[in-house]
């Protein structure tokens, strides 16, 4: 039986650089961005293809809408998740919405996304494989040496995940370093 889910993203705001990356999310964030932006940057990633366009910390934020789930091997999402990190700025917030999905379990969903000028937007997301593990649990594991999650919600089969990027030991002691030296720069230390 196909669960009918509501997702309002009536009062969402995203501001600055935005990667999308998904498949088919029918210009949903396009239209989101624009309602509260004047000066439009949304980047899109579909496929390896689309990656030669993109730089590294540069987006402010970065938005995956039901990607996951067409991604097969965790390997595969794992890489991904490397490569937003590495394209999100220092203070880049990571946005997911997809299938909580584990082992022996399917999902048939008619899902309604309410968007600004409450427009709907209509998907059908179908995932018969009871082989493949799409869970909340799985994507928050996957995301632990990247990101910070400030947020985390499930319900009717679907979860959201808000997480800020980390940043790395070595970042941090590269920034540390290079204030050592502007400090030593200053009071004319070599």
């Amino acid at each position: 039986m196909k669960k009918n889910i509501f997702i309002s993203m009536e009062r969402e705001i995203f501001r600055g650089n935005i990667l999308d990356i998904g498949m088919e999310n029918q210009g949903i964030f396009y239209n989101i961005y624009k309602q509260y932006n004047d000066d439009i940057n949304v980047e899109y990633i579909s496929g390896k293809e689309g990656k030669k366009n993109i730089h590294e910390n540069f987006y402010d934020s970065c938005i995956l809408f039901f990607s996951l789930n067409s991604i097969w091997l965790k390997n595969r999402k794992r890489e991904l998740i490397k490569d937003i990190y590495k394209y999100l700025n220092k203070d880049g917030i990571i946005y997911i919405w997809d299938i909580d999905k584990g082992y022996g379990k399917i999902f048939n969903g008619h899902i309604k996304v309410v968007i600004p000028g409450s427009k709907i937007k209509h998907m059908d997301i179908k995932e018969l494989n009871i082989l493949k593990d799409i869970s909340k649990e799985n994507t928050i594991k996957l995301l632990e040496n990247y990101f910070d999650i400030l947020d985390s919600k499930s319900s009717d089969g679907i979860y959201y995940i808000k997480a800020r990027k980390k940043l790395m030991l070595s970042n941090v002691n590269n920034v540390a370093l290079q204030k050592e030296n502007e400090t030593k720069e200053k009071i004319g230390v070599n």
